[in-house]
This record gives structure tokens, sequence and C-alpha cells, in this order.
């Protein structure tokens, strides 16, 4: 009786240990290998964190997580309110690695409300000359307490990278250039160096104060031109004034709704002017610099 009952209890014990067991790891789910991990296109990442263009959520720095290089590189944005105060931090594709750059600045571009900020070189500890993975800057616009949205961009080693995020107070997101995402093309196609240049902006309405998205679709013989790189800026009507500092874009792939172009180096349009034009340099593969001027309406 007493055996029966000691084997009857262990049965139990191991039964019991099984059935908690398989319930936990039904529960956890298995962690996500590079290869598993989403496209980067993608507006919504594993686990809910938003993904490239809205920021992938808390990084090691309790910042905000963004992509920059189609996963080469990631930036995280943090403030401080009371410092007015901003650090960005380069990290590697496992987004919490420092990945340091050869670059002196990066520009931190705010969209509400509209400023600019540049951000200079603060390597840290060990990092080698010329290499850096911190930048930092001060505005007094950082002392406003809210969440902020814009772009981070840089240059390193002539390669143009940019970034979107933005800041979610509950941990949402996901890109969107808002309701009127159209591509307007202003103006003909332009020739230059055998490809043929359409010059514009997304959105077709413009409103002082708020961002503006320019695009450049290149294209030769008819196929997308993927390797230029394309600068854009905004200078006054007369191309005398420079409004908003050059940031660099990206080359965004053909897809369903729109055709190959450069973009998502967004610029603010100040509040005070009503004539502006986007100033569009682009840099083919051994060829010097050109520049076109296109103006652009503000309401």
């Amino acid at each position: 009786m007493k055996t029966t009952l000691n084997l009857l209890t262990a049965f139990v014990a191991t039964s019991a240990l099984t059935f908690f067991s398989g319930c936990g790891g039904s529960e956890e789910p298995a962690p996500l290998t590079p290869a598993a991990q989403p496209a980067a296109q993608t507006e919504e990442g594993e686990h809910g964190h938003p993904h490239p263009h809205g920021g992938h959520g808390a990084g090691p720095h309790d910042g905000t997580l963004a992509d920059w290089g189609g996963g080469a590189y990631h930036v995280e944005f943090t403030v401080d309110h009371d410092k007015k105060e901003s650090v960005v931090y380069v990290l590697g594709s496992d987004e919490k690695s420092p990945a340091p750059v050869k670059a002196t600045t990066v520009l931190l571009s705010i969209s509400d409300p509209a400023f600019q900020v540049e951000l200079a070189a603060s390597p840290l500890e060990g990092e080698a000359d010329g290499l850096c993975s911190r930048f930092v800057g001060t505005h007094d616009s950082l002392g406003i307490v809210k969440e902020f949205a814009g772009t981070i961009s840089a240059e390193v080693d002539g390669t143009p990278y940019v970034a979107e995020f933005k800041e979610e107070a509950h941990g949402t997101g996901g890109h969107s250039h808002g309701e009127d995402d159209a591509l307007v093309w202003e103006g003909k196609p332009v020739e230059h160096a055998g490809t043929q240049l359409l010059l514009g902006h997304h959105g077709k309405h413009l409103h002082a104060g708020e961002e503006v998205e320019p695009a450049v679709s290149i294209t030769r013989d008819g196929k997308p031109v993927t390797d230029a790189k394309v600068f854009n800026a905004l200078v006054s009507a007369d191309g005398k004034t420079v409004l908003a500092k050059e940031v660099p874009t990206i080359f965004e792939p053909t897809t369903k709704d729109e055709p190959a172009h450069y973009a998502q180096g967004a610029l603010v349009i100040p509040k005070d002017v009503k004539k502006v034009a986007i100033r569009f340099r682009v840099v083919l593969a051994g060829e010097e610099a050109k520049t076109f001027d296109v103006p652009i309406k503000v309401e």
C-alpha cells in the first residue's frame, strides 16, 4: 500500500511539472533570429514595436529608435528637457551596441515646433580618433516637454543617411506623411548626364511652419538610377538665403503605389515665408554635382 502511494505521488508530481512546463513554453514566443526579423520597410515590428519609419521603441538609453541605412545602423534619439539637450546615439544592427561612424556632426530636424539642431560629435570612451557613436547638441526649444518627431541625418564616408523618428507616449507609431501624401512633380522633366530627372515633393498642399518632403526620380533608359546621391535644402525664392540646411535623402524602390525615387529628407518650411524653393543637389556616379532650384507654393 505504501509503495503504491509513493508511485502515485511521483506520477502526479511528474505530470504536473510536465503540464506547467508545456504551458510556459506555449506562452513565451521564441526569440527572433536576425534572419527571422521583419523586413525593414514594414510598418509594425515584432511584439508591437513600431518599425523603421516611426521608431522601434525604447532603446538602450531609454530613447526612440529608428532605422538608419536599411538596417546597417540605427539611431536613438534622447532628450533632456531640463538641460535643453539632445543626445543621438548611433547603434549597430542589434539596436544595442555602439557603432562609431566617421562623421563630425549630425543634423537633428524637429517638425513641431519647427527647428534644427546641429549635434556635435562627443565620442564615447575608447572610440578611435575620427569615429564617434554619440552626438550632442542644445536648443531652447528642446526644453518644451512634449513628444518630438523629425529626422536625423548625416553623411558618413560620403554616403547620406537619414532616419525619421517619432516619440510616442503609448508606444505606438508608424510612418505617415499625413493624409496628403501624393507625389507632386514640379515643372517639366530635366535632362542631366544621360538621365531624366523629375523634381518635386510629397503632398499637394504645403504649409508654412510644417514639413515638406522633397522627392526626386532619376531614370536612365526608363530604369531607376539607384546609385546617385541626392541632397536637398530650402532657399528663398531668389536663391540667395538658405532657409533650411541641406539634408541627405535615401533611395526608395518602386512600390505598387509609387515609382522609385529619392526622398525622406524632410525640411521645415519657416512660418513667416510664402515663397520658397527646394534646392536639389544631385551627384551621379562619375559626374560633378548639379544643383536645381524648384519654386514651390506655400499656403
